[in-house]
């Protein structure tokens, strides 16, 4: 279903050891980005390996794709072998976000940038992966994410797998209760389809995880206000006090106060 939203094919000659730099175009914002999340962002197929060996990329418009020379950085020791793919002529792989990882976190990798490096060796092409695993590269034959199930139920249980961070600041509090909400408008939406009112399992599971999504978007959204409306413990969430009134009070104070406990409390500040 995400196909239509990738660039016309591109063709790269590969001549030498490249890296294939990825990254977010400046404008694109993270909720922008949550639209596309559940497919993939970038397609790579190789072709004619055994001669004039090349790339065939098609990218989401959201994302730069650059193909520079140079050696790879130096790999992460404890990457996994099986994370660096070999492939041969018609074959490829795909850009994914790791399921069960908050977008926060993959947005903000992206926009950092992706680094792969691509090198010919023999009658294939090794891309080797220089990010960790918010990001994947998950081969044609095995990409099975279409065929695993509806989608908007595999995108809902992925959100409510994925563990709270209620440590994150406001504004990404606010963009996991927006993935929330796109979530929950996605499953009713599959819901009122015809062919599923007919299915009473799947109709009974929907209903069971929209439950689930709307109580852990309760516990963010109190979070959410928490941090906005109640920056100081020490006061209730709806305390409000105008500035001019405090100090007036502090003038009031320091008037009634006897002279030596105005210098103690000046010393006071100034020890601070």
């Amino acid at each position: 279903m995400f196909e239509p939203l990738l660039t016309q094919p591109q063709f790269i000659e590969l001549t030498q050891r490249r890296q294939l730099h990825l990254r977010l175009r400046e404008s694109v914002s993270d909720f922008s980005l949550l639209q596309t999340m559940g497919g993939h962002l970038l397609e790579c197929v190789v072709t004619q390996a055994c001669s004039d060996k090349g790339l065939i990329l098609r990218s989401h418009p959201y994302l730069i794709c650059e193909l520079v020379s140079g050696e790879a950085p130096a790999l992460d020791a404890a990457m996994p072998q099986e994370e660096i793919l070999h492939r041969s002529h018609g074959q490829g792989w795909r850009l994914f976000s790791a399921l069960g990882i908050s977008p926060v976190m993959c947005a903000d990798r992206l926009r950092k940038g992706l680094v792969i490096a691509v090198e010919a060796q023999g009658d294939s092409v090794c891309f080797r992966p220089q990010f960790d695993q918010k990001w994947l590269l998950v081969t044609l034959e095995r990409d099975l994410r279409l065929f695993g199930g509806p989608l908007e139920l595999r995108r809902a249980k992925a959100v409510l797998a994925r563990a709270e961070d209620l440590s994150q600041n406001a504004e990404a509090l606010l963009l996991e209760i927006g993935e929330i909400e796109l979530v929950r408008q996605e499953l009713a939406h599959f819901a009122n389809h015809g062919d599923v009112k007919q299915h009473g399992v799947i109709l009974s599971e929907v209903t069971k995880v929209d439950e689930q999504l709307l109580r852990k978007k309760q516990l963010l959204s109190h979070h959410y206000y928490q941090k906005v409306q109640r920056p100081n413990w020490q006061h209730a969430a709806n305390q409000h006090e105008d500035l001019e009134a405090l100090q007036r009070k502090l003038e009031s104070y320091q008037l009634l106060a006897p002279p030596e406990l105005n210098l103690m409390v000046e010393q006071m500040f100034l020890d601070d």
